[in-house]
């Protein structure tokens, strides 16, 4: 039982950490808070347990034989669709109830086909997950690894939405457009980030 819970522990100290960490899926919760209220957010928030299911499965068989290069040119697709989103943001009205009108349904779409096309959770998952869950003595401390990332990552994600949807409250109507439009500045970053790295690691072979 030790082991289990050691394992779920290490499992949500990783999943706070990642979703603490800057990064495309962040800044998108920050966006469609933001834009669609609190509800859009928290769909972002639960991305992760809907993405990384076939990573999980994945890590479990211990098949990290991903090649490097398919890793490499997803992060430049995920750097287009990024550089697309923050330009839709930067570009779009003030208008606090335009804004609104996606809905949270089409906010989990667009951040399925975000954490998809980035590609962190699949070496996370390929290299760390399947370590972690390879070292487990049993099918429970097996299961207990992702479990606790999970519970960690999405509760961490939608405490963020939370925070920035209380700090909406007191933002005045007028400000939204703009603090929408620096959301879109960060989904940029997070896009020429992305593509940087990518690039890098092309040219390094």
């Amino acid at each position: 039982m030790s082991g289990t819970l050691d394992t779920l522990t290490v499992g949500i100290a990783l999943g706070v950490s990642g979703g603490l960490a800057p990064g495309p899926l962040q800044a998108l919760i920050v966006a469609e808070t933001l834009g669609n209220g609190l509800r859009a957010g928290l769909a972002v928030a639960v991305v992760p347990v809907i993405t990384d299911g076939p990573l999980v499965t994945a890590a479990g068989l211990a098949a990290a034989r991903l090649p490097g290069w398919v890793l490499r040119y997803l992060g430049l697709a995920g750097s287009a669709v990024l550089a697309y989103m923050g330009l839709s943001l930067i570009r779009e009205k003030d208008s606090v109830e335009s804004a609104r009108s996606e809905g949270a349904g089409s906010s989990l779409r667009r951040a399925i086909l975000v954490n998809l096309l980035n590609p962190h959770p699949y070496v996370f998952w390929l290299t760390v997950g399947s370590s972690m869950m390879g070292s487990a003595r049993s099918l429970p401390e097996m299961v207990a690894f992702p479990v606790g990332f999970f519970l960690g990552i999405v509760s961490t994600q939608a405490g963020i939405a939370v925070v920035v949807h209380r700090a909406l409250s007191l933002t005045p109507a007028e400000r939204v457009g703009g603090t929408r439009r620096l959301s879109g500045v960060l989904l940029l970053g997070a896009a020429a980030y992305l593509a940087y790295v990518s690039l890098r690691e092309i040219a390094g072979g």
